[in-house]
């Protein structure tokens, strides 16, 4: 009987070392495939970093493309107040011309439109 009993001890001990064992082994295999994950991990991050800055790259040009159009409205704005204010002298210039061919003053004056002329009338003239 009693080796019946250290036979049974012994198996259960070797059973316990046995399983113990395959414990371990799982345990190293599975930290193992998780640190193969890491590379992955690492790609994930490039690639959300890629996209952020792409949308801040986006973000940088649309504001460059607002600022340049509100540039050149300003051009614009510029250029046609320049334009009105040259119509006006030419107005101006061709009113005093035509008072000085007349000797008169400006007063009774009323320009109502301005038409090009063709250039053989003013050769003739």
């Amino acid at each position: 009987m009693g080796m019946m009993v250290l036979a049974v001890d012994l198996t259960r001990a070797l059973l316990n070392v046995a399983m113990g064992m395959i414990v371990v082994f799982v345990v190293l295999v599975l930290i193992s495939f998780i640190i193969s994950l890491f590379k992955y991990i690492s790609i994930a991050q490039n690639k959300l970093e890629a996209r952020k800055a792409n949308k801040a790259s986006i973000a940088s040009s649309t504001d460059n493309i607002i600022s340049q159009i509100e540039k050149k409205e300003e051009v614009v704005e510029t250029y046609v107040e320049e334009a009105a204010m040259d119509d006006l002298e030419l107005v101006a210039v061709i009113t005093a011309a035509i008072a000085a061919s007349m000797g008169t003053s400006t007063d009774g004056f009323v320009v109502r439109s301005i038409r090009r002329s063709s250039r053989s009338k003013w050769k003739n003239a």
